[in-house]
């Protein structure tokens, strides 16, 4: 069977929900109440952002076979009156709980972290990683 869009949400997200972080805003999901009373209190948050890429047939036998790629989006926001170690650490930790992981046909690859710096009153940092799933 091919992999569908919506199974690579689900594997980031349950890969997700078993880190052991702060409170996750997800791209086009409500916020919780955890995560607007935190943002609300300047306390840590992260927003998960999926980019899908490239879809491509990885083989054909009896039926083509799809590959999907994309990107995985981590903003990483900390208070900036704390300075830039809180939201290092989180990203740290991020990237340690998400490269080279396996779900079935869903895998990471390496982690990539970005110091963004002072954004709106908070402390930033990006992690990305590549996935692709089948």
């Amino acid at each position: 069977m091919n992999p569908t869009f919506e199974g690579i949400r689900l594997a980031i997200e349950r890969r997700l929900a078993s880190w052991d972080g702060v409170p996750v805003e997800y791209d086009g999901a409500p916020q919780t109440l955890e995560l607007k009373t935190a943002i609300t209190t300047k306390q840590s948050w992260v927003r998960c952002t999926i980019q899908h890429g490239d879809s491509f047939t990885a083989g054909i036998g009896s039926s083509p076979c799809v590959r999907r790629t994309g990107l995985i989006q981590f903003q990483v926001f900390t208070d900036r009156l704390k300075g830039s170690r809180p939201a290092a650490l989180l990203a740290d930790s991020l990237a340690a709980h998400f490269e080279y992981h396996q779900d079935g046909q869903f895998e990471t690859q390496a982690a990539s972290v970005k110091r963004i710096g002072d954004s709106d009153g908070w402390y930033m940092y990006r992690v990305s990683l590549p996935f692709r799933m089948g």
